[in-house]
């Protein structure tokens, strides 16, 4: 009996080491999301991620200086015109969250609005 459970536990290991080896990619390489600002919304409008991921929002702003807000990840960050900026928080909570424009771009900017969805992990 013992040598039959020992062999079931050897025949599990590489599974095991090969899950934590994923496991761990994971947790290093954040998932780039792109993200277009322009008058006056955000593409896509709704970002679906994983309880726990590491996220970075590649935001490029299209027509003028708009911005990205994510209050409850503290993401706030500026994109000028033309430019792209990178944007990296981890997703700690689940639910749905707003996003904003946080930068003045126009009479439509307080209806530049996203929204970022983290769905809960099964534990």
């Amino acid at each position: 009996m013992f040598q039959s459970d020992w062999r079931r536990s050897a025949l599990a290991m590489p599974f095991l080491a090969l899950g934590l080896v994923v496991s761990l990619v994971a947790q290093q390489a954040p998932r780039v999301i792109e993200v277009k600002a322009k008058k006056y919304d955000f593409e896509p409008s709704t970002i679906e991620v994983a309880q726990g991921e590491r996220v970075v929002l590649r935001v490029t702003s299209v027509d003028r200086l708009h911005g990205i807000g994510i209050k409850r990840f503290k993401v706030n960050a500026e994109v000028p015109k033309g430019e792209t900026v990178d944007v990296e928080f981890v997703a700690a909570e689940a639910g749905t969250f707003p996003v904003l424009c946080t930068e003045e771009c126009g009479k439509g900017h307080d209806d530049m609005t996203g929204t970022l969805v983290v769905k809960a992990v099964a534990k």
